[in-house]
């Protein structure tokens, strides 16, 4: 097996350059429609001489300063979904990779920012788009998919039976919407709540929309059959990579980094606020960090948690 060093804080540096430029290009955007106006102003001050084309070249630099501001937004997002780099999915590679985890942590707590209610469907259905076409194979599609929720969408919140109902190709536009909880077992069946996923409707979500094929959404016990099930402290000797899943009784999550004895597990949680990322020792069971977004005491921090690790059977 080849072995790759990749030194993620070195990357960092010089991706903070790159974003650097694209938050100048951006600044510099946002300042367009005034230059516009000036444009246009000057012409038209200028012995009239735009009189007979302005029409045509206000929509013209409009149209531009549209096309811009796209872009400018689209390399911001490149520079942070590029550095979780599909370079950790790659087969018959070790990479012994450094800072990886703090870009996955700053891109997750930024979600806590971002509302769900009333999100922009067409902006974000367009950007997990690209985030799977930059993917190859089931199962880094999927990890790229769970990725996506956890790290590049407004903060998905727990709804007890969400996405159980049918599996979304894409984002649904429902997501956030207020919704009946009619899934019995929970305090709050028959109370409204933000539509969104349960643990097991997020990792069948992403399942699908990596490419795996399920015809329907799965419950947790379901996903545990989906490949060899071993104990989480056999995971060294077990070859356990992203995308498989971590398990224990009623509850999953998916694997979306590996580094020697640590995992760091993506999953929506209905004790911890929805989606939460969760990093555990494999040699111990014990859970060494745990994000939630809440500036609450964590109680999963030292404590067993995840008890299994599913072996996903995908494709490729």
């Amino acid at each position: 097996m080849s072995s790759v060093k990749i030194n993620y804080d070195s990357i960092l540096s010089s991706a903070a350059v790159l974003e650097s430029v694209s938050h100048t290009a951006k600044k510099s955007t946002d300042e367009l429609p005034s230059l516009r106006e000036s444009i246009v102003q000057l012409g038209k001050n200028h012995d009239n001489c735009f009189n007979n084309i302005s029409n045509n070249i206000e929509t013209d630099i409009d149209s531009i300063i549209s096309e811009i501001q796209i872009l400018s937004s689209d390399m911001t997002q490149a520079v942070d979904i590029y550095s979780q780099a599909e370079l950790s999915l790659l087969d018959n590679i070790n990479i012994e990779s450094k800072g990886i985890e703090s870009v996955i942590k700053n891109n997750y707590m930024k979600t806590y920012q971002k509302n769900l209610t009333g999100y922009d469907h067409e902006y974000y259905e367009t950007l997990l788009e690209k985030t799977l076409k930059s993917a190859t194979g089931e199962r880094a599609k999927s990890v790229a998919a769970a990725l996506f929720l956890a790290t590049s969408f407004p903060h998905m919140n727990y709804f007890w039976g969400g996405g159980h109902d049918k599996i979304s190709i894409g984002l649904d536009p429902s997501w956030g919407e207020p919704k009946v909880v009619t899934a019995a077992g929970s305090k709050t069946t028959g109370t409204k709540q933000p539509n969104s996923l349960d643990c097991s409707g997020y990792i069948s979500w992403a399942l699908k929309n990596g490419g795996y094929d399920i015809s329907k959404p799965m419950v947790t016990s379901e996903l545990e059959k989906l490949g060899e099930k071993v104990p989480i402290t056999k995971a060294n000797e077990n070859n356990i990579k992203v995308g498989d899943l971590a398990y224990m009784q009623d509850h999953v999550g998916m694997i979306i980094n590996v580094d020697k004895n640590v995992i760091t597990v993506s999953h929506c949680s209905g004790s911890g606020d929805g989606m939460n990322i969760t990093k555990m020792d494999t040699n111990t069971g014990i859970v060494i960090e745990d994000w939630n977004g809440r500036e609450t005491t964590n109680t999963r921090v030292g404590k067993t948690y995840f008890t299994d690790i599913v072996k996903v059977n995908y494709q490729n």
